[in-house]
């Protein structure tokens, strides 16, 4: 017998659920994964982490822009595949949120969301669509003076590159799996999010932790995801734990942007799948 991917019902979701939904979903995921509380290193409910420009309200007033983001990626003409037409609709996304809120807030989350928005209006098998696209939007390489290219050179790291032309394997073969599964073994939606945020602290190449902290940062992050998935797992407290850690996170300026993206697609993504499953 052949077995579906978890995500499998989502290839027709563009034409089950209105344009609005698909959107609040996508918000709901990134609001999800900013009250969750406490994350090393990133703003939540207790304080900025390791931001000194960013702050909860902040946060918030930059989700509240999303939605005209996907509005404009939704009336996007898929055929031809134009990748200046979706690069001038997500810079206009981070413009918007530059004016507004003083910072580039979201912008992974911004090319992230919008990627998998995308690959989900072409239907069939999503993780392929994912590729063909990230292929498209990277083929002209990346600016030489970028985080991500400097990572690259020093550490072997490919970052949110590699991630998206892998067809997002953090999100499909780890966040998601894992968020669900500890949430139908009966953990609550904030113990489950923990666990998520543990599992991805080991699995995503974040370049951000690696610009702010080099090796030893990302080390300090995988390692401290096994231990509160381990933790999660054995029924055990985390929170003063994962306070203790966030100053120690602060002492060294290290966050993982990365690792919320990917929390926050997985609420996204979540909350399709239950969407869709109520409407079968």
């Amino acid at each position: 017998m052949i077995r579906m991917p978890l995500y499998a019902p989502l290839t027709t979701i563009c034409r089950t659920l209105p344009d609005d939904r698909l959107s609040e979903a996508f918000c709901r995921g990134a609001r999800r994964e900013l009250l969750l509380t406490p994350k090393p290193g990133l703003v939540d409910v207790f304080d900025n982490g390791s931001h000194d420009d960013l702050n909860l309200i902040v946060m918030q007033q930059s989700i509240d822009l999303l939605p005209l983001y996907y509005h404009d990626l939704m009336a996007i003409t898929l055929s031809p595949f134009d990748p200046e037409v979706v690069r001038t609709v997500g810079l206009a996304a981070e413009e918007r949120m530059m004016i507004h809120c003083g910072t580039n807030t979201h912008k992974g989350y911004v090319f992230l969301s919008g990627l998998v928005l995308l690959a989900l209006r072409y239907g069939r098998d999503l993780r392929h669509n994912l590729r063909q696209l990230s292929r498209q939007l990277f083929a002209g390489g990346r600016q030489s003076g970028s985080h991500g290219v400097a990572c690259q050179h020093l550490y072997g790291c490919t970052g949110i590159v590699g991630e998206c032309l892998d067809g997002l394997p953090s999100l499909f073969e780890h966040g998601l799996p894992c968020y669900r599964s500890y949430r139908n073994q009966g953990m609550d939606e904030t113990r489950a999010g923990l666990a998520l945020m543990g599992r991805l602290m080991q699995v995503v190449e974040d370049t951000t932790s690696y610009h702010r902290a080099g090796m030893h940062g990302a080390t300090v992050i995988r390692h401290d995801g096994v231990v509160l998935e381990k933790r999660l797992a054995a029924g055990g407290q985390v929170e003063d734990w994962l306070v203790q850690r966030n100053h120690y996170y602060r002492q060294l300026n290290l966050t993982m942007g990365g690792v919320a993206d990917m929390m926050a697609l997985t609420f996204a993504l979540d909350q399709l799948l239950d969407e869709e499953g109520a409407a079968s």
